[in-house]
């Protein structure tokens, strides 16, 4: 079977009320996995490029502030569906880096770097009355600012590490053709942020502040769908109700703490004979991080607000519905645009952002 995916974001997923008709999709909700048909292994290789465009003006800024992330991810995804209990496991590494170029007349030309690594794991046991899920995730970051040359040098490294957790029991039924799904999630955080002073006259590195952190977030989602053997559809809602952020309030870093987010999607799903065709179209409100995209949502949409929001589309296509070995390839792509708060100056002041996304990769999979 030779599968050709189009989607216009990286990450692909069955939804909250029933197992898609691709059985390369994650599951959301650990209560759909028993609805999975039969079992499936995969492996990808992907690369994912962001440019982004922010006009700020603040501070003699000529042309916007040039954001360019790139990301390299490998990952590897199973799922087995049995009479009793039914699986997904998922393994993921990712790292990325983020440069952003400003020119002023005030200042010159600088560039500013962010790398960021993360190993993901994650597990979802389905019982056919409800299912569980556990998913951790090892997240690195690094970044180092410098404007100017001794004696009047400005720099700073910042650095962070957090252990992030994450627990979801959900359920999905069926009432004829109609289907009914959530789930209740918990995530979790824990590890330290530093900050690095360096001496403005001569250039050398000086102390070290280290703290603490730990975050806590919780939230939900919901959807109500119809399936039939060649068709399904679905409409959910996905919100983080409440975040916390427990950090020393004298780290002289960047600590902002998380805001509530939301996601709302439409799923649409058809199975013809020889091929099926799958469409899926999201508003995502603020920054709602999914832990196997935590780099990506971290060094490109870190600077949303809660009343942020951006439209994604994507749309699959397959081909065949045999058994054993397939290759495949994707492509992907995006363009959003959003007005963002200056995080340069930190005025306070919002200006346009246009931030285009793309990402190709190759899997091979194996379904029995």
């Amino acid at each position: 079977m030779l599968i050709l995916l189009l989607a216009l974001i990286p990450s692909a997923y069955a939804q909250i009320t029933d197992a898609s008709f691709f059985p390369s999709m994650r599951s959301i909700n650990p209560g759909v996995v028993h609805m999975r048909k039969g079992g499936f292994i995969s492996g990808d290789y992907g690369k994912k490029k962001n440019e982004k465009v922010h006009d700020i003006t603040a501070g003699g800024i000529v042309g916007g502030v040039k954001t360019d992330v790139d990301l390299t991810k490998k990952t590897f995804f199973g799922a087995a569906a049995t009479r009793f209990i039914s699986t997904e496991i998922l393994f993921d590494q990712e790292e990325g880096e983020k440069t952003e170029f400003i020119n002023s007349t005030t200042r010159g030309k600088r560039t500013i770097t962010d790398e960021a690594d993360s190993t993901y794991y994650g597990g979802m046991f389905d019982f056919r009355f409800f299912g569980v899920s556990y998913a951790g995730a090892n997240y690195n970051y690094t970044n180092n600012f410098r404007v100017g040359t001794p004696p009047d040098l400005t720099a700073r490294d910042e650095a962070k590490e957090l252990n992030y957790t994450n627990l979801k029991i959900g359920s999905a039924i069926k009432i004829g053709n109609f289907r009914v799904g959530a789930f209740f999630m918990n995530q979790k955080a824990d590890g330290d942020y530093s900050y690095t002073f360096y001496d403005p006259a001569t250039g050398n590195k000086g102390s070290t502040e280290k703290t603490d952190v730990k975050l806590d977030s919780k939230g939900f989602g919901f959807g109500v769908g119809y399936s039939v053997p060649s068709f399904r559809t679905e409409a959910s809602l996905e919100k983080i109700t409440s975040t916390n952020l427990d950090i020393d309030e004298n780290y002289p870093g960047t600590s902002n703490k998380p805001d509530p987010a939301s996601r709302i999607s439409f799923v649409a799903e058809a199975r013809f004979k020889w091929f099926s065709l799958g469409a899926r179209v999201r508003s995502i409100k603020g920054n709602y991080v999914d832990l196997e995209d935590i780099i990506s949502n971290n060094l490109l949409y870190d600077s949303f607000g809660p009343d942020d929001t951006r439209t994604e589309t994507s749309f699959n296509f397959s081909l065949g519905d045999s058994k054993g070995f397939s290759p495949s390839a994707f492509y992907t792509q995006s363009d959003v645009t959003t007005n963002e708060e200056d995080t340069v100056f930190n005025t306070g002041n919002k200006y346009k952002a246009r931030t285009k996304a793309r990402a190709y990769g190759v899997n091979l999979s194996y379904r029995f």
